[in-house]
Formats: C-alpha cells, structure tokens, sequence
C-alpha cells in the first residue's frame, strides 16, 4: 500500500485493522490494536501478543460480553516480548511458549494463574502440562492455548532418501540443499536429536563440546538460515532448497502448490499459552474472562480450521473439519502429545553459554 492510499484511507475510516497493522508494521512503529468503525464498551485489558492470534473469531464470548476487543501490543520472538516486559511495558496478559516460562517467572513479569476462575480449566489436555516450569509447587503459571510440532522435512521429488533421519541436516551430499532455523531453541533441538543426546534441552558439558561441532557442520551446509517461514517455504517452491527444519502448516501450504513434504522422526511438539502479569493496567476479571473465552471450543474450532495448530480445550475437535485434522497430524493430538522430543526450557546457567555458541556457529555463514 503506498503513502497516498494509506492516507486517502485513514482519513475516510475505510482502513482494516489489519491494513493498519501491515501498513504501521513495515514502517517500524510498534502496533497497538484497536476496532475501527465498530462501536463498543471499552474493555479494559492488554494483551501482549503474537500478531494474528487476537482475532475476535478465537474468543466470541469475550467480544459478546464486552463489546470489542482488548487492545494489543506485538511481538515478533519471545525473547523481544521479555525484553519489552523488562523496559517497562504494562500488559495484562502475555502469550509465551513453554520453554520460556521460567525465564518470565524467575524474571517477575508473570504472577500464578488462580484456575478457579477459568471454568474450562479442567477441559485442558493433561499432556499440555508436561514440560518443565508450568506448574511450581501445586501453582499454575501458565495455560496452554495453541500447540503444535515441528519437524525435519524433505521434498521427495529432490531428495531420494532410504530411512532419512535428523542425520540429513549434517550429510554432506546435501550441503547447499537444506535451511536451518535461526532460533537457538530450534539448534539445540535438532543439534541434540543429531548427537544422541539423552536430554537434548540439558546437554552435559561432553555433549555441549560436541554441539559445538555439530552446529558448525549444520551452518555450513544450510543454504540459508530462515528466520520467517516464509523464507524457507519460497524456497522449497523455487526448488533452491530440498530440506528444512519447518513449522508443520508449511506442509499445507506448500501442499497447495503441489510440493509434497515428507517429515522425519522425531517431531518436536511445541505448546504456547497465556500468562498473567503481576500488575496489569487493565481489570483482572476481565483477563480471566478472556482466558476462559479462549478455551471456547469454538473459538479452537476457528483457530485448527484457520492455522492449522491443536487446541488446548479437548472439545474443540469434534467440531473442527476432519481434513484439516487429518492434514495437521491432529487426527490423535493425545497421540501426538505423547510422542516425540517435547520443546522444553534450557537450564539458564547452560543457555548463555549456548547463546554465545550458536551466535558464533552463525557467524561462520
């Protein structure tokens, strides 16, 4: 959109928000959500979030009750929301993933949720619960909304592989063929599941050496580091690529272009969720309405059909389409829980050294 448009429609009110969010996004400014051309109580609640997973359709009793939305602040990585919390940034609510709650708690930016006032609570996967730092002395601190996995994944059409393994990352015939993530977590991961690693998110100080090297190699032979998927998913279409670490929707999407992706064992389940600031601008009650609003089974109904990711409420699957369960792995999210190396929090007194690794391995493309 260029500048005239943009202003023509500003001043006309016939901008979208999410119009508004791309055109203020690319241009540098921070993004606060607010409805346009819809009249409303103003709810009192601020959200800190990932851009897409405020949309009105994911929490209906919230938006019937309140007559709007709450308004929200974005973030790109969740070390940039951390970093936000820190500098002063007053949110009610914040959305992290998993591997990343302790670092918030040990940082003071999130206080335990009182599950009694989310009446859903009990229709939360048990399995949601499993990694480290949740749940601290009976106290929950965080509640499990979107989940998923990801994997390694190969174009069969490129690649002609016989029992492919996390070891194709590394194998030198495909050196210039392949793209790595470029988030430490991910390394770690794929780096430990490559090693052998019993614990790939604690690595022992033998297995750390050994990481070292392994990213090294993985750097090297990585056409590109990706850091949006919509890289790595440009170049499994153009063909420059023929493997990738991926975020399991890109099979989808790239399904829809004809390009057929195989996945290889183990998945890394991921689940991300909400948490509750210590001293929230907004109303307290409120935040836990929209907590328990978005465990609305069809609310998780829009979010698998629109993303394709599980949904926290059990319930929420005999209503979404079958297909698209079945194109997303979510046919048995049980199952899919259970199996797998789950994304979980690296010991703070390892990560840092780790940081510096990574960083260094990088340096090196």
């Amino acid at each position: 959109m260029n500048a005239e448009r943009f202003r023509d429609l500003l001043r006309s009110g016939k901008l979208t928000r999410r119009e508004l969010t791309v055109a203020l996004g690319a241009a540098g400014i921070a993004v606060v959500t607010l409805p346009m051309g819809r009249a409303r109580a103003e709810p009192e609640l601020t959200l800190l979030e990932w851009n897409g997973y405020e949309l009105p359709e994911f929490h209906p009793e919230y938006t019937a009750k309140y007559g709007g939305e709450p308004a929200a602040v974005f973030f790109g990585e969740e070390e940039e929301a951390l970093q936000k919390l820190l500098s002063g940034l007053k949110t009610d609510l914040s959305h992290p993933c998993s591997a990343s709650v302790t670092r918030w708690r040990d940082a003071g930016v999130i206080k335990p949720i009182d599950t009694s006032r989310i009446e859903r609570w009990d229709e939360i996967f048990p399995e949601l619960f499993k990694p480290k730092g949740l749940v601290v002395d009976g106290k929950h601190y965080f509640m499990p909304w979107d989940f998923g996995y990801s994997a390694i994944a190969y174009n069969p059409a490129k690649i002609d592989l016989k029992n492919p393994t996390f070891d194709l990352m590394v194998d030198p015939n495909l050196a210039g063929k392949i793209s790595m993530s470029a988030q430490l977590d991910v390394a770690v991961a794929v780096g430990g599941v490559i090693g052998g690693f019993p614990d790939p998110f604690d690595p022992t100080d033998a297995e750390i050496e050994k990481l070292g090297e392994i990213w090294r190699v993985l750097v090297e032979h990585s056409r590109f580091l990706w850091s949006d998927i919509t890289e790595y998913e440009q170049g499994m279409a153009s063909g420059e690529i023929a493997a990738a670490y991926i975020w399991t929707s890109s099979i989808t999407t790239l399904g829809a272009q004809g390009i057929e992706l195989r996945t290889v064992a183990p998945s890394l389940p991921w689940v991300c969720g909400f948490a509750i600031s210590p001293d929230g601008p907004g109303s307290e009650q409120q935040a836990y309405d929209y907590l328990n609003a978005m465990l609305d089974p069809e609310g998780g109904k829009a979010m698998i059909e629109a993303y394709g990711y599980g949904h926290a409420n059990r319930n929420s699957y005999a209503l979404a389409d079958p297909a698209i369960l079945a194109a997303n792995g979510l046919t048995d999210p049980v199952g899919l829980l259970n199996n797998g190396i789950f994304f979980d929090e690296i010991p703070a007194a390892k990560r840092e050294r780790l940081i510096a690794m990574w960083q260094e391995a990088r340096a090196g493309q």
